[in-house]
């Protein structure tokens, strides 16, 4: 299963209900709320299984309804330089 940790020069800032992310020093700041931050915490926190699974966990949700959004949602972060995966 792909790990991601925060790319090189992301900020990030959790505060429970919403996560800050931004490319620094430009910026611009992104605020992944709800879901989007659900996410974000299940692909940068270690675990079994898949990124849609651990996610899964938290929003009550079969990971086979969700992993289609989270897998391209992850595809996203990691086109903005947000995400970045880690090698096995």
């Amino acid at each position: 299963m792909t790990q991601y940790r925060p790319a090189a020069e992301v900020g990030v800032i959790d505060r429970g209900d919403v996560v800050y992310v931004a490319r620094l020093p430009q910026g611009p700041m992104i605020v992944l709320a709800g879901t989007a931050a659900v996410v974000w915490r299940a692909a940068c926190t270690a675990g079994e299984g898949s990124v849609a699974q651990r996610a899964a966990l938290d929003v009550d949700q079969d990971a086979s309804a969700i992993s289609t959004a989270v897998d391209e949602f992850l595809t996203d972060l990691v086109g903005r330089g947000l995400l970045a995966p880690i090698a096995d």
